[in-house]
């Protein structure tokens, strides 16, 4: 059985056993007259995802569209798979990312060069989608699923420059995709992989996000919450304190206590002196991860512009 719960009005949650691991990744998935899926995960997350539709009580042939926040392939790679059992879907997506879903090669030799084979095969094959099942939305798009379910298409670049958070408006929620971070245990943390990561963009898409005074967050890693404002103006505070730890970094030429710094902050948020290691282990993940992307950004900010 697949997890799945209802965390708002005709709003499920799926978790897509992203790389076999529990709690790693969601889907929504929106039932209104029109039905909707957020996300897909990575191809080797399409069986999850197809078991939790039919769990909700709807066949994956139903699906009217399928919607990818941006075109990373935990968070897209799915859609060319899906659509096997989704032959009446419609993919919606920035108008950056929707050449990348009919011809995903860059794509795919981009995720290599920096997670190697082992990536490859965590994510699995990226199936092209004929050009004409993919339709392009822009900030300020709407797509109407109901009477009382609109989708407002929100640019909002910093994570990636294909990035679209949604607006639902039945329970004033936000799918914030990769753009608000990643939410462990309510403890919220930037992603920032490179090459397109910008903190300053960053800033400036969620506090967009607070100017809408939305209820809810639906997060694509992992789950939901209602502590909006706390929780975006975290994401602000994270984003500051680690861009100024690893500008230092950068300028000394060396990473050394960068990492124990982000870390013991994070850890002073739990609140305990005592965390589980697994918990420990799962924001050291995200860290580890994320320097890459604030190096790339430091790097890029001071090349001479010819060579940018």
């Amino acid at each position: 059985m697949i997890d799945i719960m209802e965390v708002a009005e005709n709003i499920y949650h799926i978790d897509n056993q992203l790389y076999s691991a529990p709690k790693g990744g969601s889907v929504y998935l929106i039932s209104e007259n029109k039905k909707a899926l957020i996300d897909t995960g990575p191809s080797t997350s399409v069986p999850a995802v197809l078991e939790g539709i039919r769990q909700v009580g709807i066949e994956p042939e139903d699906i009217d569209y399928l919607v990818a926040t941006h075109i990373h392939l935990d968070h897209a790679g799915g859609a060319g798979s899906l659509l096997k059992s989704m032959p009446w879907a419609q993919v919606l997506v920035h108008p950056r990312g929707a050449r990348h879903l009919v011809n995903p090669e860059r794509l795919i030799n981009s995720m290599i060069e920096v997670e190697g084979q082992e990536g490859f095969i965590r994510n699995g094959e990226m199936v092209p989608i004929n050009e004409k099942k993919v339709k392009s939305v822009s900030d300020g798009d709407i797509l109407e699923l109901g009477e009382k379910q609109m989708l407002t298409f929100i640019d909002s670049p910093g994570h990636a420059t294909h990035h679209l958070c949604i607006h639902e408006s039945r329970n004033n929620g936000i799918f914030t995709g990769d753009a608000a971070g990643i939410l462990i245990n309510e403890i919220v943390l930037p992603v920032t992989p490179p090459p397109s990561f910008d903190p300053e963009i960053s800033i400036e898409t969620v506090n967009k996000l607070i100017k809408i005074k939305a209820s809810r967050l639906y997060f694509a890693h992992y789950g939901v919450t209602t502590e909006v404002r706390k929780i975006l103006q975290s994401q602000i505070e994270k984003l500051r304190l680690w861009k100024e730890i690893l500008a230092e970094a950068f300028r000394d030429n060396k990473l050394d206590g960068s990492l124990e710094r982000i870390m013991a902050q994070l850890y002073s948020e739990t609140g305990t002196d005592d965390i589980p290691d697994s918990l420990y282990q799962r924001l050291l993940g995200v860290v580890n991860m994320s320097i890459p992307g604030y190096m790339h950004y430091f790097q890029k900010k001071n090349q001479p512009e010819k060579a940018r």
